[in-house]
């Protein structure tokens, strides 16, 4: 779901420090560098078309990052980056039938990238924990890994996703 959208938005910010990391670092090429950046109130992802799992009703959902945290070090020794991106906020369920049950609540997500020139691998988790104007309660978890080796080849992948109504 919105995994796919943060993951490709965050590995090419990951792509472009990594590029950036030895023009960065200090003259001498002997330093990392980090940088750490707080972000506040903004959209998670674009409105996801989704099935209340509860109702089984079409509409959309949508998340506000209301703190997160945006971490990179990069090294000057060669080419290897270490990225985290931690977010949590409120996600909202509406319905397209504006007569039907919309659902708000909580989520967290966690991203992390890890690459050097031998691998990388990239990790995602995300919980949404909506309740229903029904009092139904939508439980949302994802979690998605993808590693690669040093002649590119994927090692590993997967995309596991499950969605329940309580």
């Amino acid at each position: 779901m919105h995994g796919r959208i943060l993951s490709a938005v965050t590995l090419a910010a990951a792509l472009t420090l990594l590029t950036a990391g030895a023009t960065l670092a200090d003259p001498g090429g002997q330093g990392t560098v980090t940088t750490t950046q707080q972000f506040r109130d903004i959209p998670l992802f674009a409105p996801q078309a989704m099935q209340n799992p509860c109702t089984d009703e079409p509409g959309v959902l949508t998340a506000t990052a209301h703190t997160g945290v945006f971490h990179t070090t990069t090294f000057a020794t060669g080419p290897e980056i270490w990225l985290t991106t931690t977010a949590e906020g409120t996600a909202t369920f509406t319905p397209d039938d504006p007569n039907g049950v919309t659902a708000t609540g909580h989520f967290a997500e966690w991203f992390g990238v890890s690459a050097n020139n031998k691998n990388e691998v990239d990790h995602d988790t995300s919980t949404f924990q909506l309740k229903g104007s029904d009092g139904s309660h939508i439980a949302v978890h994802e979690v998605i890994h993808f590693s690669t080796n040093a002649n590119g080849s994927i090692t590993g992948n997967f995309d596991n996703m499950s969605v329940h109504c309580g």
